[in-house]
């Protein structure tokens, strides 16, 4: 822990402090270390000048230039401009923290390349010249696996390079839905099987122990690199090694002592990544097998379960009830089938065809398995709960009071899972979203949940070649935020109008969590963008209610003040709603303008409220003067993207609150914000603290 502060505070005074617009500075790339998706680069990288390593962003400019990155085999140079700045943490409460994951690998800081040039790379001298050529080799490798047909390629890829193949995303996704990540964090057992060939091809030619044992001394760290230097690799590569080292000096190394020493030398070298999952079981799971030679098959899952239960909850927020049975089956079929299979049908051609049916038939079966509706939603436990959960399960391996331990344990699952379920609360949630608008409003005990808007980004036609894969935040961010709290459905979504940052995420969000009633402004539902949405979403039509004031006073406990009428969905026909919590009111209207917000006003001459949720981002086209007099508020929020092209908050809306003497909270400064209403005042928390 004390290394952890040092070695945190090293990596905190490499971080930029502001933005730089930096020109002519130089980059060496290497090519395994370059993802490309869509029309964008993203790569890792040693900044020369400042002699570190840079997450790198390049928007790529043509169809030909695409090729010519997606080529690229050897290492480049590169001469660029761009904006260098510090990586940003997260924004909203469990939102995946990118920063902590890159300080992992030794990056803190990012640079968003606006120009650059390819430059000749000099002569290295010979540790650089050997780190180019097994970054090199390592691509020549995936470019080998990657002529086989799927699932050979993904897997063999995966397990024997440590390359994630995004075009095999989605049976990854049912693995890890299945709580079967383990078997992955524990993949190093192909080292084992590789070491047993090698041994037998010694024997075989006759060559003696100890050229076996120098021969994999020697190979095992290179083999490491080329297989992407992944916890569980360096976990297994190098407890071989200890072990083989041990021997051939005739010292006795227990597999116990060599993960220690290995576990010791991976914490200095990057101490953060105990944060991860991966490593986390990795060495945890690791450590019960190696503790555990005398379970049979039953046990043994049982036990893998109950420790990596917490852990995975603590990360994932689910868990499989499949997945204990499935431990037990699997685990056998993937340690004797899958890892061989993966390791003959590459190496033998001969057996390549058969190999690869044979993982097509595990693939199907981990798809049939994903699709039975047995996840089961907890929430994030506190982190009290994870550890305590550890400690109690090693407790159980030696205390006799093992019945009294297993009911304080169950206990404390069950009001855990009360506690996260059933807050005693109400709370306003506005997340950051970006350039757009998602707003939460959880009634305690969870006796409502209503969700006004989805955010999204404004789509813009691309030819096929620019166009990215990558998951929407409304899946990172507001899913996520939804499954961390324990909530796989909401009672009421509210669309206020049609513009794609306020609804072009109501889709992806619809695949993890459902919607019993989708309410929108009357004229809407014709809105062809929002049928397309709706059938990608799979949401029964029947559940769609066009909403006007005409139609309806109250809608799911909220007052609808507008549209007065049927409409088209633009933003003079936005939702504005007004709710009371707690002796606190709020209101919300979309991107209602400021002539539609004046009507409001005059149709409801004595309407107010202590939150007011700035119209269209802090636009200067809405919070008319009379609006924002007549409304009151104690506090305005505003949800707007940082450093947005729009320039949203607009000066003229600040400039209109400061006369009012209304604060202002901005999503874009301090990310989501969570606004809890208490007898009638306001307790405010931010994600971001500055």
């Amino acid at each position: 822990m004390i290394w952890l502060g040092y070695w945190d505070s090293i990596q905190e005074n490499q971080c930029l402090n502001k933005t730089h617009h930096l020109v002519n500075q130089h980059l060496v790339v290497e090519p395994d270390d370059i993802q490309i998706d869509g029309d964008l680069v993203k790569a890792k990288g040693k900044w020369l000048e400042d002699n570190q390593r840079l997450q790198i962003y390049y928007r790529i400019k043509s169809f030909a230039e695409k090729n010519v990155w997606q080529n690229q085999k050897k290492a480049l140079k590169l001469k660029v401009s761009g904006e260098f700045e510090a990586v940003n943490g997260p924004t909203n409460e469990n939102q995946f923290d990118y920063r902590r994951f890159l300080r992992a690998q030794l990056i803190v800081n990012q640079v968003f390349v606006t120009r650059l040039s390819y430059q000749p790379l000099d002569s290295r001298n010979k540790l650089n010249g050997l780190n180019d050529f097994l970054h090199e080799l390592r691509v020549k490798l995936l470019d080998y696996l990657g002529k086989f047909s799927n699932p050979l390629k993904s897997y063999s890829q995966l397990l024997l390079l440590g390359y994630y193949n995004p075009d095999y995303d989605q049976q990854i996704q049912e693995i890890n839905q299945l709580g079967l990540l383990y078997l992955f964090s524990l993949s190093g057992m192909h080292v084992f099987y590789l070491l047993r060939v090698f041994k037998w091809i010694f024997t075989y030619l006759r060559f003696t122990k100890e050229s076996y044992q120098w021969f994999c001394l020697f190979l095992l760290p290179i083999y490491a690199f080329l297989g992407g230097l992944s916890p569980s690799l360096l976990r297994a590569v190098f407890m071989s090694w200890l072990i083989i080292l041990g021997q051939r000096f005739r010292v006795k190394l227990s597999g116990l002592a060599a993960e220690s020493l290995v576990l010791i030398i991976n914490l200095i070298y990057a101490p953060l990544l105990i944060f991860s999952l991966g490593f986390q079981l990795s060495y945890l799971l690791t450590f019960i097998l190696l503790e555990s030679r005398n379970l049979n098959q039953i046990q043994l899952g049982f036990k893998l379960n109950c420790y990596s239960f917490p852990l995975i909850l603590w990360h994932t927020y689910q868990w499989n009830l499949l997945t204990g049975f499935l431990t037990i089956a699997i685990m056998p079929i993937f340690d004797w089938l899958i890892v061989p299979a993966v390791i003959l049908g590459t190496l033998l051609p001969v057996t390549t065809a058969a190999m690869n049916s044979f993982l097509s038939l595990i693939v199907s079966i981990f798809a049939w398995l994903a699709k039975l509706p047995a996840e089961l939603v907890f929430g994030k436990p506190p982190i009290i709960l994870v550890v305590g959960s550890i400690i109690i399960l090693n407790l159980l391996e030696f205390s006799k009071k093992k019945k009294a331990l297993w009911s304080i344990l169950i206990m404390a699952y069950l009001i855990c899972g009360i506690i996260i379920r059933f807050p005693t609360h109400d709370e306003v949630v506005y997340f950051d979203i970006g350039q757009g608008d998602c707003t939460l409003i959880r009634r305690k005990f969870n006796q409502s949940l209503t969700l006004v808007d989805t955010g999204g980004k404004v789509f813009f036609y691309h030819e096929s070649w620019r166009q990215r894969h990558s998951k929407t935040n409304g899946e990172t961010v507001v899913a996520n935020y939804l499954l961390s709290k324990g909530i796989t459905r909401v009672d009421n979504l509210f669309l206020t109008h049609q513009d794609a940052d306020h609804t072009a995420n109501f889709s992806s969000i619809a695949q993890l969590i459902k919607f019993k009633r989708i309410i929108v402004p009357d004229g809407m539902q014709t809105n062809p963008s929002f049928i397309r949405r709706l059938k990608q979403s799979e949401v029964n039509p029947k559940r769609v209610l066009p909403a006007s004031t005409l139609k309806y006073q109250q809608l799911a406990g909220l007052r609808l003040l507008h549209p007065f009428g049927p409409g088209t969905g633009t933003n003079q026909d936005s939702l504005t709603l007004w709710f009371k919590l707690e002796n606190v009111s709020f209101i919300i209207s979309g991107d209602l303008d400021q002539p539609g917000e004046k009507q409001v006003i005059q149709r409801h001459p004595r309407l107010r409220a202590k939150v007011l949720k700035t119209g269209h981002h802090g636009s200067k086209t809405s919070s008319a003067p009379e609006y924002v007099a007549q409304l009151k508020p104690m506090i305005a929020i505003i949800s707007a993207g940082k450093n947005n092209r729009y320039g949203h908050p607009n000066q003229v809306t600040l400039a209109t609150l400061r006369h009012f003497d209304v604060p202002f909270v901005c999503t874009a400064e301090k990310g989501m914000i969570k606004v809890y209403p208490i007898a009638g005042k306001i307790k405010i928390s931010v994600a971001v603290q500055n």
